[in-house]
């Protein structure tokens, strides 16, 4: 059961990792749901010295499990490019650091236009399906993106931070500096960070391919700009109607 329980990409054999929406998915999602809301809970209940702790705990808690996958296959030997965090769920790593160390609102409009969701997606579309349930890989992904979600859920379900269009500027900022960067990453190392060259497998993302061609890294900027839309009209109509009540 715990053959492959350290071992890394290259060297896990085929077919025995899980299926996406398999029982073995579902069971992880269904924990993780659990975990995140007994935190919330718990967040809610605490004065606000307990509040600033968690959040150092819970942002110190991502970047050391990213911190320790990185060191580990460095002295291992088993480093290669795509490991490094440069998917947006990996720059999530380090805004949600930044914000436990200076709260501000710019870090907290990144996490809720950028890494809630893209951290959802990820567990919903996992793109490390080829490792077995009993792998700390598959544990440590799970639980990285489980946590990447929380942070901002917290912040949002207390009412620490309320999403302001108005602030949206500076995720589009974000995002015209990575893009750019992480395309020629990819071009450099071979990999497909913010998968911008190639869609994840499994994902929504494989229809947009095939469906857009050599237009699709405009389909992701347009589907991002939809994305936006949802996510911030709601917020938008409650600040038009609170002036007038």
């Amino acid at each position: 059961m715990f053959k492959y329980f350290m071992t890394f990409q290259p060297d896990i054999p085929e077919g025995i990792g899980f299926a996406q929406f398999s029982m073995t998915h579902l069971v992880f999602l269904g924990l993780l749901i659990l975990i995140d809301i007994y935190i919330v809970r718990c967040y809610l209940r605490s004065n606000s010295q307990q509040q600033t702790h968690m959040r150092w705990t819970i942002g110190g808690l991502i970047f050391a499990l990213e911190f320790l996958r990185q060191a580990y296959l460095a002295l291992t030997g088993q480093y290669n490019p795509s490991v490094m965090p440069f998917h947006l769920c990996g720059l999530g790593i380090f805004i949600v650091a930044f914000d436990t160390i200076k709260p501000n609102n710019t870090t907290r409009e990144l996490l809720y236009s950028l890494t809630i969701w893209g951290a959802f997606a990820a567990l919903l579309f996992p793109d490390w399906t080829y490792y077995p349930a009993m792998n700390i890989w598959t544990w440590q992904s799970f639980l990285i993106h489980a946590l990447l979600i929380v942070y901002p859920l917290m912040l949002l379900i207390s009412k620490q931070f309320v999403p302001n269009w108005h602030r949206l500027w500076r995720s589009i900022i974000f995002v015209a500096i990575c893009v750019p960067f992480v395309y020629w990453l990819n071009g450099l190392f071979g990999t497909n960070f913010w998968f911008l060259n190639t869609a994840a497998g499994g994902s929504p993302l494989t229809a947009l391919q095939n469906m857009f061609g050599p237009y699709y890294p405009l389909s992701l900027i347009v589907c991002l700009l939809i994305l936006w839309f949802i996510m911030y009209l709601p917020w938008a109509i409650v600040a038009h109607k609170r002036p007038h009540r």
